[in-house]
C-alpha cells in the first residue's frame, strides 16, 4: 500500500475528487489502481495545488492500491457492490447477455432494483413505461431469460398488485398494466409442474377479472368519442395478447385437455387479431393460425402441414420496424429476422434466408452469446436451410436426399436417404450417385455451369423455384424420371429467371461471401 500526498491541477480535482468522494467510504476504480479520499477538501476551497493549509484534515492524502487481477476478477453485485450472497445465503445470478464479470447480482437486489426504478417511471412517464425494469437487463439492455425473468416477472405482478392497484382513481392504462404483467408472468410457468399449473389458473382468473373491470369502466367512464375508441383498440389487443398467452400456457399443459384449451384460446386470439391492422398483428395471426392446424393434427393424430406460410412482406416490415425501435443488437430484432429467414425459405429463397441467419447469428453471438436461446434458434434454423435436397432420377434408384459434396472433381455426388416424411435419419444411408441423375429440388441454391449459349450465366448462383415434378403413372411412390428443367431465381436481380436444364445445374453447398457473389 502507497500512501501519497497529492497536489493534482484544479482541473482533475474539481471534476474527479470533489465532493463526492470526500467521506472516504467508498473509492473508485481507475486502471489498476484504487483511490481513496483519506482526508476532507479544504474548508476555503481554493485549488488544491495552491493550498497552504497544513492541517492534515485539509490535505487531500490519496490511498493508490494495486487492484490484483484476481480480485477484479471476482464478481459483485452490480447493484449493492457486495460480493458472495445475499443475507439470505441466494448467490450471484445473471440471466442476461452481459460478459465477464458483469451483470451479477443478487435476485433480491434485481427485485428491489426493478420496484424502485418501475416507480420512478410511473410517475415520470405512466403505466406503459413502469415494466421495463422487470423485464429488460439496464446494463446489456437485453431481455432477462431462465429463473431471473420468472422471479422478476412474479415480483412485477406483487409490484402492480401491492403498489399501483393502491392508488386513487385507478384508470384503464393501469387495467391494462396489470393484465401485462400477469400475461407477462403466465407465459414463463411450466404447465407441466403442478405447483406452477395451478398458478397458472390462478392469473388466469384473476386476467378474466380484469378485462371484466376494463369493460365495466369503458361503459361507465367513456360513452364516446375518439377516445372511447382507442380504449377500444386497445382493449382488443389486451384479449389478444391474453388469449394468445393462454393458449400458449396450455399448451405446455402437454394434455389432450390442455390442446383442446390452447386450441380454444388460439381461436379467441384468432378473431381479436383479424380487427387490428397492424404489422404485429398480422405477423401474430398468421403463428396462430399454425398453433391452431398444428394442434388440430396433435388432436386428430394426422401428420401437420402447414396450412399457411408467412407473408414475406409482413415479416421484412416487422424486421425493419424492430431494427429502428430497437437496433440490430436486441433480442427482438434478432428473433424477427429468424421469422423473416423462416418466411423467405417458405418462398424457396434459401440463399436470402441463409445469408440473413449467418448475419443474425454473429450479432447473437456477439451481443446475446453463445448459449442464448436466440442464438440457438438461429443456429438450429441455419442448420435446417443449409440442407441440400436433391430428386435422383433413375429408376434403379429414386426419391429425395440429402446432397452432401461433390467427389470426383463433380463426377459423384454423395447423398443421404433416402428420405421419408417424417424423416428418419437413423435409418438413411450415404453412398455416391452419378451426377448425371442429380435433379437439385425446389429451394436448393445451385449454380450454372457449361451453358453454351446462355454463357454469361454460367457461374451465376440462385435457387431453383419450381421444377416440373410429376408423380408416377401407376400410383407408386416416387416421381416420374423425365424431369429436365428446373426453374432458377439468381441472386443478381439483374438477371431474369430462366429455365435451366438440370445437367447444367451443381448443387451450390457453400455459399461465396456477398461481395464476391
Amino acid at each position: 500500500m502507497i500512501i501519497v500526498d497529492i497536489l493534482l491541477r484544479p482541473s482533475v480535482v474539481a471534476l474527479v475528487l470533489w465532493p463526492t468522494w470526500a467521506s472516504g467510504d467508498e473509492y473508485p476504480s481507475i486502471g489498476s489502481f484504487r483511490l481513496r479520499v483519506l482526508g476532507q477538501t479544504c474548508m476555503q476551497k481554493c485549488y488544491i495545488h495552491r493550498c497552504r493549509c497544513r492541517c492534515a484534515a485539509n490535505k487531500n492524502i490519496i490511498e493508490l492500491t494495486m487492484s490484483s487481477k484476481k480480485e477484479e476478477d471476482v464478481p459483485s453485485c452490480w447493484v449493492c457492490l457486495e460480493e458472495g450472497p445475499d443475507e439470505g445465503g441466494v448467490p450471484l445470478v445473471r440471466d442476461c447477455s452481459c460478459r465477464g464479470t458483469s451483470g451479477f447480482a443478487h435476485l433480491s437486489c434485481l427485485v428491489k432494483y426493478a420496484e424502485g426504478t418501475g416507480k420512478q417511471l410511473y410517475e415520470r412517464e405512466g403505466p406503459s413505461a413502469c415494466m421495463e425494469p422487470f423485464i429488460v437487463c439496464p446494463n446489456c439492455k437485453q431481455f432477462y431469460d431462465n429463473d431471473v425473468s420468472k422471479a422478476l416477472a412474479k415480483a412485477c405482478v406483487e409490484f402492480v398488485e401491492e403498489g399501483l392497484k393502491d392508488k386513487e382513481n385507478f384508470c384503464f392504462l393501469h387495467h391494462v398494466l396489470y393484465a401485462d404483467a400477469l400475461t407477462n408472468q403466465l407465459v414463463l410457468l411450466d404447465g407441466e409442474n403442478e405447483s406452477e399449473k395451478a398458478k397458472g389458473g390462478e392469473l388466469i382468473a384473476k386476467f378474466i377479472s380484469v378485462l371484466g373491470d376494463m369493460k365495466s369502466q369503458l361503459e361507465l367512464e367513456y360513452h364516446e368519442g375518439m377516445l372511447r375508441q382507442r380504449l377500444l383498440d386497445k382493449l382488443t389487443f389486451v384479449e389478444a395478447d391474453g388469449n394468445a398467452s393462454i393458449g400458449c400456457f396450455y399448451r405446455k399443459v402437454n394434455s389432450e385437455e390442455g390442446r383442446l384449451k390452447a386450441k380454444e384460446h388460439f381461436e379467441k386470439a384468432r378473431d381479436f387479431l383479424k380487427n387490428i391492422h397492424t404489422t404485429e398483428a398480422e405477423l401474430t395471426l398468421a403463428r396462430m393460425n399454425e398453433n391452431i392446424s398444428e394442434l388440430e393434427s396433435e388432436l386428430s393424430g394426422k401428420e401437420f402441414h402447414i396450412s399457411e406460410s408467412l407473408d414475406v412482406n409482413v415479416c421484412q416490415k416487422f424486421y425493419d420496424k424492430c431494427l429502428e425501435m430497437h437496433g440490430q443488437n436486441s433480442y427482438m430484432a434478432i428473433h424477427s429476422g429468424v421469422l423473416l429467414a423462416k418466411a423467405l425459405r417458405d418462398e424457396r429463397r434459401t440463399i436470402e434466408a441463409e445469408r440473413l441467419l449467418c448475419k443474425l447469428i454473429d450479432i447473437s453471438r456477439l451481443t446475446l452469446g453463445h448459449d442464448h436461446l436466440s442464438t440457438k434458434e438461429a443456429e438450429s434454423f441455419l442448420a435446417i436451410v443449409r440442407e441440400r435436397r436433391v430428386i435422383y432420377r433413375f429408376e434403379t434408384v429414386s426419391g429425395w436426399f440429402q446432397a452432401l459434396r461433390y467427389e470426383n472433381e463433380g463426377e459423384f455426388c454423395v447423398v443421404q436417404g433416402p428420405m421419408v416424411v417424417p424423416r428418419n435419419i437413423d435409418e438413411e444411408e450415404q453412398f455416391p450417385l452419378d451426377s448425371a441423375g442429380i435433379i437439385p429440388f425446389v429451394g436448393t441454391p445451385v449454380v450454372c455451369h457449361g451453358l453454351q449459349k446462355a454463357t454469361h450465366l454460367n457461374d451465376m448462383i440462385g435457387d431453383v423455384r419450381d421444377i416440373d415434378v410429376k408423380e408416377k403413372e401407376d400410383g407408386s411412390e416416387g416421381f416420374d424420371v423425365n424431369i429436365d428443367r428446373c426453374v432458377v431465381h439468381f441472386e443478381d436481380k439483374s438477371l431474369k429467371p430462366v429455365n435451366v436444364k438440370a445437367t447444367n445445374l451443381r448443387v451450390l453447398f457453400d455459399l461465396p461471401n456477398a461481395d464476391d457473389a
